[in-house]
């Protein structure tokens, strides 16, 4: 699934800018199209459809919140992000007003910009399957697929954000949002319901086991799961065999 956004700015550096930077990080999932001011961006609209809007506030022509107010008179709901100065403040205010999703601080920076587009990104998609769940969150379910294929290494939360390309603290969220647990206690889950399963069904030595779920040392794992389980691995073994 591809998106289409839509950069606004009379300013060429910023308007490349941002459009570049939204090309390097979504390369095939984002469609990017450029307009110099208010007016053009509103003839593009009329003619294509957007799934997010970046504009700057102040432009000639027609300005930011002008295109904001135009196209919302067409009960139109696109997803905006407004650029604004530190000076404008209250102009982005007016803004939100108007329905935008969020607004930047210029001169933009890259973090911001990507993590204020992949909320919005993470919306549409679910807008589209109707339902907030795991299964059908498309990020969630790379990375709960990411964790399973790769159980068997050491997994941080910043290696599955960038693999699924969301920023850390933002994936953090949204997974405990989807998942009902947070990404270590979601991982502890997936180690422990492995490592049963070998311990019930294999004849794996305890040292097999905890190089198999991702673990370093084997007293770590045995640690750490009689804490959760009330009884040794072996113990386990021994009872539930």
């Amino acid at each position: 699934m591809s998106f289409r956004v839509l950069v606004t700015d009379d300013e060429h550096n910023s308007r490349m800018g941002v459009a570049i930077t939204l090309e390097q990080w979504g390369k095939d999932k984002l469609i990017i199209d450029t307009a110099e001011n208010g007016q053009q961006a509103f003839e593009l609209i009329q003619s294509n459809s957007y799934d997010i809007l970046i504009t700057d506030i102040r432009m000639p022509v027609m300005s930011g919140l002008e295109l904001l107010s135009a196209i919302r008179e067409q009960n139109n709901s696109l997803k905006t992000i407004l650029l604004t100065g530190f000076a404008e403040f209250k102009y982005a205010q007016k803004g939100l007003q108007l329905g935008a999703a969020d607004y930047l601080l210029k001169p933009i920076q890259q973090e911001q910009l990507i993590e204020a587009v992949q909320r919005l990104l993470v919306e549409l998609e679910e807008e589209t399957q109707g339902t907030k769940s795991t299964i059908q969150n498309p990020y969630i379910e790379s990375s709960l697929n990411y964790i399973i294929s790769n159980l068997h290494m050491p997994i941080t939360i910043k290696e599955v954000a960038a693999h699924i390309h969301l920023n850390p603290s933002y994936f953090s969220v949204l997974f405990k949002e989807n998942t009902g647990k947070s990404f270590s206690d979601y991982i502890t889950d997936c180690r422990m319901i492995a490592a049963k399963k070998s311990l019930l069904e294999s004849h794996d030595s305890l040292d097999e086991i905890t190089a198999s779920i991702g673990l370093q040392t084997t007293s770590y794992f045995i640690k750490m799961f009689k804490k959760l389980e009330g009884m040794t691995p072996k113990q386990y073994r021994e009872t539930n065999r």
